[in-house]
């Protein structure tokens, strides 16, 4: 019988067993478990930290480059509007430069066909002077010989 009351009556051991137990748990934990808890938390917490952080900068980097190829592409732009004008410009300095030479090309030949003129004016004045010597030699000649 005594043994049933023996298992009936909870063995203070165990009791002390379980309470040492129960110590023994909360100061691993409080000393254990806990700190490494916080570290992995706070490792965490950063490491999610940083890819926001990365996230953002990549996305940064992602507007700067957006940002540049606009940039480039109205350079682009821009110096194909200037190449085109100079290309427009040259073309109408070519133009007038050929204009130019073309209107002195014609006033040196209205000068030239003057000149002709004049040198044929003046020959042809030579001429009838010279033929009139001649007129007037041959009715010599005649009026000699009627004579």
């Amino acid at each position: 019988m005594q043994d049933i009351q023996q298992s009936l009556y909870p063995n203070y051991t165990l009791l002390v067993q379980a309470a040492l137990f129960l110590v023994f748990t909360f100061l691993i934990h409080r000393l254990l478990v806990k700190p490494y808890t916080e570290v992995i938390e706070e490792r965490e917490k950063r490491i999610s930290d940083n890819l926001e952080k990365a996230r953002e900068l990549q996305e940064e980097a992602t507007r700067y480059l957006q940002e540049a190829q606009q940039i480039l592409e109205k350079g682009r732009q821009e110096s194909n509007a200037i190449l085109e004008e100079a290309r427009k410009e040259a073309q109408r300095i070519a133009r007038q430069m050929l204009e130019e030479e073309e209107k002195k090309a014609q006033e040196d030949i209205e000068r030239a066909v003057a000149e002709m003129r004049k040198l044929l004016e003046e020959e042809k004045l030579k001429l009838d002077k010279e033929l009139q010597k001649v007129a007037e030699e041959l009715v010599r000649r005649v009026l000699k010989e009627v004579a």
